[in-house]
């Protein structure tokens, strides 16, 4: 990746999560380390806070001992009351600590997930329109749902994890120290646990990704839904939406739960593992006090950095069930990472859009998996200036060869040029602001009917947007809205007809001035009179563009200066222009 936002953005997408991390659990951990040295300055005074922690979980058990076995026999009040106001201070400090721990992970799990979702969005957006990812909405949402596990592993997870480990090694080498065998039985059962862990790792990692398949085909269905349904209600089509909603949510619900009983089983393993360490210390210390080998005071040294060392272990095994699904989610933003990705940087610079002269040769494309050529063998030319309509029956490709003129898709083989440059010669930012498309559907984004036609023009002046709106004959409508051009569109507000939402896109289209507009059944929805003042709005202000007109309709038509005909699949031959008298006829 080379200059601009976007692409440095999808760049250190990459570089945390390219094919390192869907390589096993080294490649998450250097991807967490990675993400966590990003905010190094809020993660460092953490995991400092974090070892003090740890050291200090020594001092309340040590000064209890000392109390028993020195100072209960001396009987001296004021030593007494020196030790409790010292387990007391020992406590705050443990307080303080742990609050500057949390609060700076929280502060940079927080970050980080803007660090890491920023970058995400930006590789979606320029995903290839015909690759897999790109249009599995509920793949891509439960990806991004998935950056707060990873931010959060990043942050506090490592830092619990760092937390754990130490207090273990702490602990567990002070057993050691007074202890040897006490010390020793500890440690075997803290590595029966791990060793526990680590076998059943995969089968956990396993349905960790069988939950994250079912929970991102769940979503998908709801977006869906949501989406279409009027096409829902247009079709009495409730019973199988709500009948595709409880078959996801169900499998949803029983992958969730074959997480849940392995996670159970394995945190039940690590309560009974802190239970054994209680039981190896009060049979194999008890002895020991029994023959004399050890005082009181050590004995419940012992059991308090027993009671103690059971709260790690259990951190330890949440930390490490929590890896094994953060894998999966690091392997679903290195499956993001690694996608390929267009070459438009955010903030491209405004280029000149300078009409052009474009030409089609041997064009031939098919949609993957499909056995018939949507285009074989396709020559034709759009001079710089003139209005053409292209024409055919459905399944031609007319819509195809607008996404391969604004390079959305790529052919088989074949070329198109402008000014006699292949298309992939051309910067793709320049590309795309030189070529406008004009779909026969218009999104409409949450925002003012101002913003949406103002849609990538950045600054855009009212004026102009107005003035664009006049030429689309929807200005009048506009200003009939509850707050005029501040009204908001979309969800939540104010829904408009398919007429209107193609002449909100035409306007963008005016608004942008292109090189080459193309127009694809863009008035579809229109009727005769008013599709007639749009065009000639369009025509008499964009006179120097090239115009391309995909339609069926006669109207469009005869409004260009040429057409454009493709036959049946089973006459497809290199098209030649037809003038107006020869499609009347």
């Amino acid at each position: 990746m080379t200059a601009g936002d976007g692409e440095s953005e999808v760049g250190r997408l990459d570089r945390w999560f390219g094919a390192r991390s869907a390589s096993g659990f080294g490649g998450l951990l250097t991807a967490i380390f990675a993400l966590g040295w990003t905010q190094r300055h809020l993660v460092v005074p953490a995991l400092v806070a974090a070892i003090i922690m740890a050291a200090l979980a020594l001092a309340p058990p040590l000064m209890l001992a000392h109390l028993i076995d020195v100072v209960f026999p001396a009987s001296p009040a004021a030593a007494v009351v020196a030790v409790g106001v010292g387990i007391a201070c020992i406590a705050g400090m443990d307080g303080a600590w742990s609050l500057a721990r949390r609060a700076l992970a929280a502060r940079a799990g927080l970050r980080l997930r803007r660090d890491v979702l920023t970058p995400a969005f930006a590789a979606v957006l320029r995903l290839p329109a015909d690759h897999a990812l790109a249009g599995d909405q509920g793949l891509l949402g439960r990806t991004f749902e998935e950056v707060e596990r990873l931010a959060q592993g990043a942050t506090e997870g490592l830092l619990e994890f760092s937390l754990a480990v130490g207090m273990i090694v702490v602990l567990a080498a002070a057993m050691l120290y007074v202890s040897t065998p006490v010390g020793l039985a500890v440690i075997a059962i803290v590595a029966v646990l791990a060793a526990l862990h680590a076998v059943l790792a995969r089968h956990l990692r396993r349905r960790e990704a069988a939950w994250f398949e079912a929970r991102s085909r769940y979503w998908s269905h709801i977006v869906e839904a949501i989406a279409y349904a009027g096409t829902v209600r247009f079709n009495s089509a409730h019973r199988f939406a709500e009948e595709r909603f409880s078959e996801r949510l169900d499998t949803d619900l029983d992958a969730h739960l074959a997480v849940i009983d392995m996670s159970t089983c394995l945190d039940a393993a690590g309560r009974f593992a802190g239970g054994l360490i209680i039981a190896a210390i009060a049979v194999v210390g008890g002895l020991r006090v029994v023959q004399g080998a050890m005082s009181v005071g050590d004995f419940v040294l012992f059991l308090s950095v027993g009671g103690s060392l059971s709260v790690p272990v259990l951190a330890l095994v949440k930390a490490f069930d929590d890896f094994q699904a953060m894998m999966i989610s690091a392997a679903r933003l290195s499956a993001l990472a690694q996608a390929p990705c267009e070459d438009i940087p955010s903030d491209a610079p405004a280029m000149r859009r300078t009409p052009g002269r474009l030409e089609v040769d041997g064009l031939t494309f098919s949609y993957p998996g499909a056995q018939a050529r949507v285009l074989s063998d396709l020559s034709c030319v759009f001079e710089a200036g003139e209005k053409v309509a292209r024409v055919g029956p459905s399944g031609i490709g007319k819509t195809t060869l607008a996404s391969l003129i604004f390079a959305a898709r790529h052919a088989d083989s074949g070329k198109i040029t402008l000014d006699s440059v292949p298309l992939g010669d051309i910067p793709l930012a320049e590309l795309r602001q030189r070529i406008v498309v004009v779909p026969h559907e218009i999104d409409v984004f949450t925002a003012s009917v101002a913003d949406n036609i103002a849609l990538g023009v950045v600054p855009a002046d009212l004026d102009d947007v107005v003035q664009a709106a006049t030429l689309a004959c929807i200005d009048t409508e506009i200003r009939a809205l509850p707050q005029g051009y501040d009204t908001l569109l979309g969800q939540g507000g104010v829904e408009l007809s398919a007429g209107q939402k193609q002449r909100l896109g035409i306007a963008r289209a005016l608004l942008r001035r292109p090189g080459i507009l193309v127009l694809d059944e863009s008035t579809s929805a229109l009727d005769l009179a008013t599709e007639r003042r749009v065009l000639d709005a369009l025509i008499g202000r964009l006179r120097d563009t090239t115009i391309i007109a995909i339609t069926h309709r006669a109207s469009v038509v005869e409004r260009m200066d040429r057409t454009i005909h493709v036959a049946e699949a089973r006459d497809r031959l290199p098209v030649s222009g037809l003038n107006k008298s020869m499609i009347k006829r």
